[in-house]
């Protein structure tokens, strides 16, 4: 019975003390919080599809503008279904590469163009661009 007291005492010390060290570690989170890594290329280097891994709409934009057939494909590289499309897109790529420019775009990279000014609900989302139909467009509006 004696030492129950002792057993109460000691037992009420180390949870202060573990408290006590809990509550200086979590005040300190905001030291140990690392920045996510820089993205990677999603397609490999041999890949005949144009891969702006660190979301670069203005680049996009510009390649789209300079070719006759241009196929953008958004994508988030956690994605299971851009993970699927990904040998879709390459290999209709490595077919076609000599009539349409394939171009691949990381929406999701937070310090990427496309994840500011796009606002995707799902990925993959793929636009076709035909720059005559786009011309004859301009021309009726």
């Amino acid at each position: 019975a004696r030492r129950r007291p002792e057993l109460l005492c000691g037992a009420v010390a180390l949870g202060c003390a573990l408290l006590v060290a809990l509550k200086f570690t979590c005040s300190r989170a905001k030291d140990v919080i690392i920045p996510a890594k820089p993205p990677v290329s999603f397609f490999s280097s041999r890949s005949p599809v144009l891969d702006l891994f660190q979301g670069q709409l203005d680049y996009a934009e510009h390649v789209r503008r300079d070719s006759e057939v241009v196929l953008l494909f958004f994508y988030a590289p956690w994605c299971g279904q851009s993970i699927a499309a990904r040998s879709e897109i390459e290999q209709a790529a490595s077919q076609l590469s000599d009539q349409v420019l394939f171009v691949a775009i990381n929406c999701w990279w937070n310090q990427g163009k496309c994840r500011k000014q796009k606002h995707f609900f799902y990925f993959p989302v793929i636009y076709l661009y035909h720059r005559r139909f786009m011309e004859r467009l301009k021309g009726h509006a």
